[in-house]
């Protein structure tokens, strides 16, 4: 974790999502040249996320086999959130022990993009998905210029939302 950069030190609201590894794929929020986060599995079977930032890391882990919310924890068993599946939508709503809500929405039917919004704050993120990209799939767009003060970091929030992409291509690929 010695490799990664503060998100304080950002200068951009331009950056990409780098790919590396095809079979146990690992992922890397980048702006060219410094990484500011990784996401990683602990298995091919991709149950477990592992999101690496420069303080700390942080897993995303089932509640259970047959519950569909997601916890978030920071390390292995530090309980922070939660991530809920909408039951009709598509969307995520992500639900942090601080007080912060927010929710990842996919506003177009038929688009490769995700946005993370939020009441008081509006739009924060975008993620959208290249096609026919292998090694940076995906590109991302900070809406939000300053972040306030019970916001998780930027970093965090970015590589929550790969995550949420990756689910949602895994349960179409699927059906």
């Amino acid at each position: 974790m010695n490799d990664l950069r503060n998100a304080d030190q950002l200068r951009t609201n331009e950056l990409f999502i780098a790919r590396h590894g095809f079979w146990k794929p690992e992922f890397e929020l980048t702006d060219g040249q410094f990484v500011y986060a990784k996401l990683s599995y602990r298995s091919n079977f991709k149950r477990d996320a592992i999101i690496e930032l420069p303080q700390n890391s942080w897993t995303i882990k089932r509640k259970g086999w047959f519950n569909r919310t997601l916890l978030l924890n920071r390390g292995e068993d530090e309980p922070v959130g939660n991530l809920v599946p909408e039951i009709w939508k598509r969307d995520f709503n992500l639900l942090f022990d601080t007080g912060f809500e927010a929710t990842y929405l996919c506003k177009k039917l038929f688009s490769k993009s995700i946005t993370l919004t939020n009441s008081q704050l509006g739009d924060i993120l975008h993620i959208t998905q290249k096609p026919f990209a292998v090694k940076q799939p995906f590109t991302v767009t900070i809406a939000l210029l300053k972040t306030p003060e019970n916001m998780p970091p930027l970093p965090l929030l970015i590589m929550i939302g790969l995550h949420v992409i990756m689910l949602r291509q895994k349960q179409a690929a699927a059906h």
